[in-house]
């Protein structure tokens, strides 16, 4: 079933079938199986050295991880501690489990996001399937006395200190169904174990953050920078292999440009042949995207670099949980 499908299935109202719903039953019932023998030990369950706060989703696709742990771990270093951050890598191949993600790294290798969270933070950044290890590398070869994990909510091999769970302002928790019926991971009683839930877009009354432009610059050419006004009243496609293009394009509308919209799978392998359609025009991508184009020399790609804004309400409750997690 194609993504258009399962979007209409999952957020847009339509009719799920009885297989469907059998399925995500099924699923239901071998998550709290999974869960239940973490609690009782019969599957290993491990406590670290150090705090580790997990910043996750109980639902599949994106739901702005990536730019709250980018910006909890610049709080953390700003209250006076050395965070490092460990994530799954999706979408790298490596050929070394654990791997130590350097700014310069392979995307390929490493995942697109957490290339991404090295450049952005120059902190410490591991990425492995088994988060265990990946922690433990970091505390013993690189001094952090505080992990934050992207993703690793339903990594139960991993104790953590605090949840953090992520939700996207647009599309909620959809249906409210398990996969496959629904986006669903987790049943949604999930949230009211969490220390925090917030949202990616304005949700009033809750905790939330939003996006807005930094700047645009030209690929692999940072210094070279634009005005939005200058993209303006042009033709303009705006391309993005992320999980909700949709937020990425609805960003740049508001910013009062008219873009043709390009939507790619997300962590899509961006090849220089992505752009050929588009050589006579500009092209806007995302930070995300541009990591994977750093061997590319193409003056009509532009990199929209975004700032997280986060509310004084929500920066209050997170500080209040790193003085929780840290004491």
């Amino acid at each position: 079933m194609n993504e258009d499908k399962i979007r209409k299935r999952w957020y847009g109202g339509a009719d799920v079938g009885f297989f469907t719903k059998l399925a995500a039953a099924v699923f239901a019932k071998l998550v709290a199986f999974r869960r239940k023998l973490y609690a009782i030990g019969l599957l290993k369950s491990h406590k670290l050295k150090v705090p580790i706060i997990v910043v996750g989703n109980i639902t599949a696709g994106g739901g702005g991880k990536t730019p709250l742990v980018i910006w909890l771990v610049e709080q953390l270093q700003q209250a006076g501690y050395k965070p490092g951050i460990i994530s799954r890598g999706y979408g790298g191949k490596r050929k070394v489990e654990p791997m130590f993600v350097t700014a310069n790294a392979n995307p390929a290798a490493t995942g697109d996001e957490p290339l991404l969270m090295a450049k952005k933070t120059k902190l410490p950044v591991m990425v492995g399937k088994d988060r265990v290890k990946a922690a433990k590398s970091l505390i013993q070869n690189y001094s952090v006395n505080v992990i934050v994990a992207d993703d690793g909510m339903q990594h139960y091999a991993m104790q953590r200190d605090a949840e953090i769970v992520m939700l996207d302002a647009k599309w909620r928790t959809g249906n409210h169904l398990m996969i496959p019926a629904g986006p669903l991971r987790e049943p949604l009683e999930r949230l009211n174990e969490v220390d925090l839930v917030v949202f990616k877009g304005v949700v009033e009354q809750q905790h939330h953050y939003e996006f807005t432009i930094d700047q645009i610059h030209q690929l692999n050419h940072p210094s070279v920078t634009k005005e939005i006004t200058e993209f303006r009243n042009k033709k303009v496609v705006a391309m993005a292999g992320i999980a909700n293009p949709d937020s990425f394009f609805s960003m740049l509308s508001a910013a009062g440009m008219a873009i043709i919209k390009y939507p790619l799978p997300d962590h899509h392998d961006i090849k220089a042949t992505d752009f050929d359609p588009h050589k006579d025009t500009t092209v806007l991508i995302t930070e995300k995207d541009a990591v994977k184009c750093e061997d590319m020399k193409l003056d009509n790609v532009w990199v929209v670099t975004m700032r997280v804004v986060v509310p004084e309400k929500t920066q209050a409750a997170v500080k209040d949980l790193i003085q929780k997690v840290m004491q």
